[in-house]
């Protein structure tokens, strides 16, 4: 297969730019290891119930992704979810304050973002391909992909997060994967927990400085007719715990969360009828916030790399990356 761009990836920021550039005429190839799209933009079907186990919203600040996420309700991918969400600090739960910024959500899931983004790409995409190397033959890129196959592009973007790019471009770009070594992504475990349904008094609580739990979703709240009779939480650890439990069982993963949460909510939590786990190995960018933009580099070939860490993270954050990678490789296809 030869293609003029390769992406590898297919989260957000990975299929924005590949509309972008396949929008600005150019040969495009994205490159996909597992079977969905949409990166931590991830829903899953937890008896035939969508559960939002990755990114649980969005907001929209730039002007740009504000005109995008009209686009999104307009056609009916995304809806507004709530405009405040409570906050557990100093041992206690406050009821919200900011309500000037909406956040979005799907009502099939969050999985839509990446459909959406995607859908239209047709026949550039290709699912389950896992790239396993990189190489430089007469001045291209040479991808071999775990099942033998080769792609030959000229320019190059990998979106993956930094540690997973950094050691595909250990041996070929070591520039690259050098300057890779100042970015860090924290792990997160996370917990749904299925309930009879019960009310609930909030839409999500976050708790940014808890050193067990940071995030409480009330997932059932973006789609209470698609969990008819349950109520669904989604239970996010902090980084700290994630890294010290990260090889924990599930049963004790699960036990340790719902205890904290029954702790911030003063609610009985401990006793779910179903749980599951996700383990994120990489889901926050450890730099915060401050966005670097993409790396953008010309030898040993084009090549740029980029995701929402490069963005300040968040959904907004995978967008733009998208955007501002597809900006540097026409620049440097010119």
């Amino acid at each position: 297969m030869d293609t003029e761009i390769l992406i590898v990836g297919a989260g957000l920021c990975g299929l924005h730019a590949a509309a972008r550039l396949q929008a600005a005429g150019r040969s495009v190839l994205v490159l996909e290891k597992s079977r969905g799209l949409g990166g931590r933009a991830a829903t899953r079907r937890w008896n035939n119930m969508p559960v939002d186990h990755g990114a649980q919203f969005f907001t929209a600040k730039s002007p740009e992704f504000v005109a995008q996420v009209a686009r999104w309700m307009e056609a009916g991918v995304c809806h507004e979810w709530t405009r405040g969400l409570h906050r557990f600090s100093s041992g206690q739960l406050h009821a919200p304050e900011d309500f000037a910024h909406p956040r979005f959500a799907c009502r099939a899931g969050m999985a839509s973002l990446g459909r959406a983004l995607g859908g239209p790409l047709g026949d550039i995409m290709r699912r389950e391909s896992k790239v396993s190397r990189f190489a430089v033959v007469d001045g291209q890129w040479q991808a071999t992909l775990e099942d033998g196959r080769l792609v030959r592009s000229r320019s190059l973007l990998l979106t993956p997060p930094p540690a997973q790019s950094r050691a595909l471009l250990a041996e070929t770009a070591p520039m690259a994967a050098q300057e890779l070594d100042r970015h860090h992504s924290w792990p997160c475990l996370a917990v749904a927990a299925c309930f009879s349904r019960r009310e609930i008094p909030w839409q999500g609580i976050q708790a940014p400085d808890d050193k067990v739990l940071t995030w409480i979703g009330h997932d059932t709240s973006k789609r209470p007719e698609l969990h008819a009779g349950h109520t669904i939480l989604m239970l996010h650890a902090a980084p700290s715990f994630s890294i010290t439990n990260a090889d924990a069982p599930e049963g004790e993963i699960a036990a340790a969360l719902l205890r904290r949460a029954s702790e911030m909510t003063s609610l009985d939590l401990c006793s779910p009828l179903e749980i599951f786990l996700q383990r994120w190995r990489y889901a926050l960018p450890a730099s915060g916030e401050t966005p670097s933009g993409p790396i953008a580099q010309t030898f040993p070939a084009p090549l740029a790399i980029a995701g929402d860490w490069s963005h300040g993270g968040r959904i907004e954050g995978a967008w733009m990356a998208g955007r501002d990678a597809a900006e540097q490789l026409l620049v440097m296809l010119r």
